[in-house]
């Protein structure tokens, strides 16, 4: 019973001893495996597309160092090496695509308490934030089996200790631009082609699709495609819409109305104009045009001599009323 109670008791504070270590490198720390440590790297979309292929790269620099033996400074400490991560197209999800970023560190001949500042590098793919807040990067380096070894590594943002959450988040922001096209009034030809001319333009410095896809439309001659920089024109009837596909944020678009027939008038998202302007966000665009055509519908009834058939015709009313008074007096 005591041989019981003794080995109870030894494995109970082996436990005890597992969490308490358990607990100590669980809070956002890493040990390292083979040398190698990662952060977390993360693809986003915002709006509705497909986002781009993107190699996200990332620098990293010496920021100080404590407790280290004499001689080993900010610049002559060893600084690790940082991997990318890679995505395909369509990668990005709404949710969040999260990859990790290899850390490989490198050989360490003192204690010490090493700091660095991982900064993702900028790049130039329209529609995509890049994140631009460093995370600090600290290893621990302690005594170990007669020599010095990494103990911990931790990965810090805006002050809070990260685990799994990511330490650089980009987002793709992109959405659709549709152009659509009713015919109203008496007159309106809802079988008649009506011309649009649809220009794109991009920001400086950014690098765009060599081209976006066009849905919609029954005229034949309508583009599949359109171009950055490029006016495309479109043809719509009534009822028709065409719809340009993943558009990245930032694009400024101006849709106008050409060739118009001057017995129509034109609106434009509700407003008297042919012409619709904007710049592509998360939320899609829409160019809603209503060309309206009425006219006078001939009665056959001259309604500038109205005032004087209706006085005529009251008197003639009078009349009538007089006529038979005075045939029933007479009667009587």
């Amino acid at each position: 019973m005591k041989k019981t109670k003794k080995l109870f008791a030894c494995l109970l504070a082996a436990a005890t001893t597992f969490a308490m270590g358990a607990t100590a490198f669980a809070a956002g720390t890493q040990q390292p495996v083979e040398g190698k440590v990662h952060f977390i790297s993360e693809y986003k979309l915002e709006g509705a597309g497909t986002s781009p292929a993107e190699t996200f790269q990332f620098t990293i620099e010496n920021a100080g160092v404590t407790d280290a033996a004499d001689g080993v400074t900010t610049a002559n400490m060893p600084t690790p090496t940082l991997g990318t991560a890679a995505y395909s197209a369509g990668d990005a999800s709404t949710e969040g695509n999260k990859k990790n970023v290899e850390v490989t560190l490198p050989t360490y001949t003192s204690v010490g308490v090493y700091t660095y500042n991982i900064s993702q590098t900028a790049g130039t793919t329209a529609g995509v934030t890049y994140d631009a807040v460093p995370v600090v990067m600290k290893v621990t380096v302690l005594n170990q089996d007669g020599g010095v070894g990494v103990s911990t590594v931790s990965f810090t943002k805006n002050g809070t200790k990260l685990d799994d959450a990511a330490a650089f988040t980009n987002i793709y922001t992109a959405n659709t631009l549709s152009v659509k096209k009713t015919v109203s009034g008496d007159l309106g030809d809802k079988s008649k082609y009506f011309d649009f001319e649809v220009t794109l333009t991009g920001q400086d410095g950014k690098q765009y699709g060599a081209s976006y896809a066009v849905t919609g439309g029954s005229n034949g001659s309508n583009p599949a495609t359109v171009t950055i920089g490029t006016p495309a024109t479109f043809k719509l009837k009534h009822d028709e819409t065409i719809t340009i596909a993943n558009l990245p944020a930032g694009i400024t678009y101006k849709v106008e109305e050409v060739n118009v027939d001057a017995r129509y008038t034109t609106t434009v998202n509700g407003a008297s104009s042919k012409v619709a302007q904007g710049t592509t966000s998360a939320t899609a665009a829409n160019a809603n045009y209503e060309n309206s055509y009425g006219a006078t519908v001939d009665t056959g009834v001259n309604l500038t001599n109205l005032p004087y058939i209706l006085v005529f015709l009251g008197v003639l009313f009078i009349a009538g009323i007089a006529l038979v008074s005075r045939k029933r007096r007479f009667d009587a």
